[in-house]
């Protein structure tokens, strides 16, 4: 588990990169060309927006895995002993809840068939390419939260052992 996790990080850390650098291309084009030729790129804002969108997902997961994101560590550092373990794991189970749920209504928006046959008004681009972050994004952040769940397990694990061996 622990290799495709690490797989998946490096891909959605290079995807991540590419699509900023895309995104801050397009707008400074399009800057450049209303500003200084006297036109505009009428998908530039689409494109900008889209890339967006996949921003906000790919970088929910390589968040998730570097545990960026906000978390219930106020409980967790006020509780000790035997209690912390559990709390982490009860929030561990909890992330994962909302994140199946969220994969779940994301796959089935963006298969329906309204998303299926529609596409972009400006790139003519299929909206499910756009919807389709959802599902990749939860998609990450649920092999990115079974790897973290099973290092709370095993550290628990260790931790038993070294105290029964002391």
């Amino acid at each position: 588990m622990g290799k495709i996790a690490e797989w998946l990080y490096k891909l959605s850390k290079t995807l991540l990169m590419l699509i900023v650098m895309i995104m801050t291309i397009v707008v400074i084009a399009q800057v450049i060309c209303r500003t200084f030729l006297g036109f505009s790129l009428f998908w530039a804002e689409e494109l900008a927006r889209f890339c967006l969108i996949w921003i906000t997902f790919l970088g929910a997961s390589i968040a998730l895995r570097n545990a960026d994101l906000a978390a219930l560590d106020l409980i967790q550092k006020k509780i000790h002993g035997r209690w912390q373990w559990v709390c982490q794991l009860v929030i561990q189970i909890l992330i994962l809840i909302f994140i199946l749920i969220s994969f779940y209504y994301g796959v089935k928006q963006a298969m329906s068939p309204s998303i299926m046959g529609q596409v972009s008004p400006a790139m003519r681009l299929p909206m499910v390419i756009v919807y389709s972050s959802v599902p990749v994004g939860f998609g990450f952040m649920f092999i990115h939260t079974i790897e973290s769940l099973i290092k709370v397990v095993i550290n628990r694990r260790e931790k038993k052992a070294c105290q029964s061996s002391s």
